[in-house]
């Protein structure tokens, strides 16, 4: 394990990482959500869930400050 001292991550960067998880975990869920609503032909749901699978790709492809902008960090 990397020595704290020394590690070239800061804590802004340990943040950013764990709020790329989130997303990450949250699309996984949604994307979820949307198979099993298209398996049940209840596409008005899965559709609902696209757009917020819409808004969550969207947070990930921002860049790091323009994350935090958006979060208001």
């Amino acid at each position: 394990m990397a020595d704290k001292k020394y590690s070239p991550m800061t804590n802004s960067d340990d943040e950013y990482v764990r709020l790329m998880q989130k997303l990450q975990a949250k699309h996984n869920k949604l994307f979820e959500k949307i198979v099993f609503a298209q398996r049940e032909d209840k596409q008005d749901i899965a559709k609902s869930h696209a757009s917020e699978i819409i808004a969550v790709r969207k947070m990930m492809n921002l860049k790091k400050h323009e994350l935090y902008k958006k979060l208001n960090i």
